[in-house]
């Protein structure tokens, strides 16, 4: 599923209380989900270059951390090749 189910909105715009509760609600709502069920999930970066950074959210079963991660990898590879991490 998608991480969240919109883009990042201009920071100018999440100024007031409302429209910040509003859209902070709406981005926690596909997380929620996997918290809720005490699963484990990951976010793969799934958008090319010089577009708004979307995510695939993948969800495993409860422990399955090493399982997921190696699944994660895996798609990494074939939804977002070129894609250049960045480090500190």
């Amino acid at each position: 599923m998608p991480t969240v189910p919109v883009t990042a909105a201009p920071v100018a715009d999440l100024a007031p209380d409302d429209a910040y509760r509003q859209v902070n609600f709406l981005v926690l709502r596909n997380p929620s989900v996997a918290n809720f069920l005490d699963r484990c999930s990951i976010s793969i970066p799934c958008h090319r270059a010089g577009e708004a950074p979307v995510g695939l959210m993948l969800v495993g079963e409860h422990g399955a951390d090493r399982r997921l991660l190696s699944i994660a990898a895996a798609i990494e590879e074939v939804v977002s090749p070129g894609f250049e991490q960045t480090g500190d």
